[in-house]
């Protein structure tokens, strides 16, 4: 089974998400996984435990060969990275509208967008990463 995960970074200071131009569509920085996202690495095992990254959905194809998982890393502002060479920050009300199909999905789903406006919430008064 092929298993990706996406990052959603969110800034708690102007509640906007990043995200990166690939192949003509904007989308969060994704990686492959072997296991869990959170055994992967020492360090996100720690901000996992600390609520600094939030799982928000799992995707599971219907022939279960593929799985995404999709993830809120809490930020206290925007920042710029090198990793990729186009970058937004973008009000989740005013995406673009060629956004990656299943983030699109995600982001309009009435349930997720609940999850993010709750985790903003709850974090309005909270240092993070």
């Amino acid at each position: 089974m092929q298993k990706r995960a996406g990052i959603l970074y969110l800034s708690l200071d102007t509640q906007r998400i990043l995200l990166i131009l690939e192949n003509e569509k904007w989308s969060v920085p994704t990686f492959a996984r072997k296991n869990s996202v959170i055994e992967d690495s020492v360090e996100l095992q720690e901000d996992f435990s600390k609520g600094k990254i939030v799982p928000i959905e799992l995707y599971l194809s219907q022939d279960k060969g593929f799985e995404y998982g999709t993830y809120i890393c809490l930020v206290n502002e925007e920042f710029l990275t090198t990793k990729a060479n186009t970058i937004s920050w973008c009000d989740l009300n005013y995406l673009p509208k060629n956004l990656h199909t299943g983030l699109r999905n995600t982001l309009n789903n009435s349930l997720i967008r609940t999850k993010i406006e709750t985790v903003l919430e709850l974090n309005k008064d909270v240092n993070t990463i």
